[in-house]
């Protein structure tokens, strides 16, 4: 008797997890330590990271690891990224730009030269969120949309820039001669975080790592707590239910090439809004469904992407001194270009040096990080990828 074996597909991703997994790469914070400057297995290797805090999962030629799998070769003292000068080395972790594709979209491990083998070409004007863009033998990214100026945004691991981030910059030259490709069975799923599917926050204190870029909702375009603020970007909703009246404490964190507003409403409509700001919300709500939006701040151009959203509730029997009173007017916003340089974000309830130098958003690779003492530590969503262990794949390896 021949026995016959099935195998049964891998379960299709949708382009919203994929989008999910990217962010989570995107804004995982980790800490370098003297032991992550220098690898056992190659006495030429130094680290490009000095010990401290970063946001982005180092760049790593031949790297192709989960988040979980990175925090403990960390711990275990591998060196902190590398370059395709260093070599393979299976004493650095990291993921380099075929590595993070391949964890995205939770395949195995393919090269730029590989792609082809689990894709399919496709046309530009055939382009959707998640489908990536690949050079093969040179490099790959994922696209996330079409700025409102007509150029391409997508997610990267890119050795130029050291580490996975968020590109709005970079410009149709910058891919130029790329083919856009699309997973084989990539589904287009339903979408979260809209008026009428709202992410529904079912627990405090609470944390998410999300994005707006490529969002399925851009309803609302400004705020009646700041209707000069221009909030014409997309926006992801949440929503949850207050028993009673209480104490809200919200914190949203960006990176430098993205700039999303925290708006906190007792209905999802631009005239229902208690409080907002660029970084943080602490403010009295009503007993009932309170919704939170992440909006994408206009300036001199959308500033869309990726982000964490911490948040705790204080129920009001437990609240000390809670204010129930209005809040102070603190004068107009300036989110003209003249204030902030690029017409970034500058207004809102908590000063800007309480939280984040203004000058910070632009310049640098520094990332906004929630405020010190802030009710909620940074989640680490290290559980967002389940693939196996897997510190390098066999095959070419071309990504710059």
């Amino acid at each position: 008797m021949i026995g016959l074996l099935l195998v049964l597909p891998a379960a299709a991703i949708t382009r919203e997890e994929a989008l999910d997994n990217a962010a989570a790469y995107a804004m995982h914070e980790w800490t370098a330590s003297s032991a992550n400057r220098y690898a056992e297995c190659s006495a030429d290797y130094e680290s490009d990271y000095d010990p401290g805090t970063y946001t982005g999962l180092p760049y790593d030629w031949g790297g192709y690891v989960t988040l979980a799998e990175f925090d403990a070769g960390l711990a275990a003292g591998d060196g902190a990224g590398s370059h395709s000068w260093h070599g393979i080395l299976e004493c650095t972790v990291g993921v380099d730009c075929s590595g993070f594709l391949s964890k995205v979209w939770d395949v195995g491990h393919y090269s730029t030269s590989s792609f082809h083998e689990t894709t399919h070409d496709i046309d530009w004007d055939d382009i959707q969120r998640a489908d990536a863009v690949n050079d093969p033998g040179s490099h790959v990214v994922m696209y996330t949309h079409l700025s409102e100026g007509g150029w391409p945004v997508y997610y990267e691991a890119s050795g130029g820039a050291n580490k996975v981030h968020f590109n709005s910059d970079g410009g149709w030259s910058y891919l130029s001669g790329y083919q856009p490709i699309r997973l084989d069975g990539i589904e287009d799923g339903g979408s979260s975080g809209t008026p009428s599917a709202p992410i529904e926050i079912e627990a405090f204190p609470y944390s998410d790592v999300r994005w707006t870029a490529g969002a399925a909702t851009d309803d609302i375009d400004s705020y009646s707590c700041a209707p000069d603020t221009d909030e014409s970007g997309p926006e992801v909703y949440y929503r949850f239910s207050a028993p009673t009246g209480g104490r809200l404490q919200v914190v949203v964190s960006d990176t430098s090439e993205v700039d999303v507003d925290v708006h906190v409403l007792t209905a999802p409509r631009s005239d229902a809004c208690l409080d907002r700001d660029d970084v943080s919300v602490d403010v009295v709500v009503p007993a009932g469904e309170v919704w939170v939006v992440i909006d994408s701040y206009v300036g001199s151009r959308e500033f869309p992407g990726p982000f964490v959203l911490t948040a705790d509730f204080t129920p009001e029997e437990e609240a000390e001194e809670v204010d129930t009173g209005p809040a102070e007017d603190t004068g107009p916003d300036t989110d003209d270009e003249g204030a902030g340089g690029d017409g970034r974000d500058q207004g809102g309830g908590a000063p800007r040096a309480e939280v984040r130098d203004a000058g910070e958003k632009r310049g640098g690779c520094g990332c906004a990080t929630p405020l010190p003492g802030s009710p909620l530590p940074f989640v680490l969503l290290a559980g967002l990828l389940a693939a196996g262990w897997r510190r390098r794949a066999h095959g070419t390896v071309d990504c710059p």
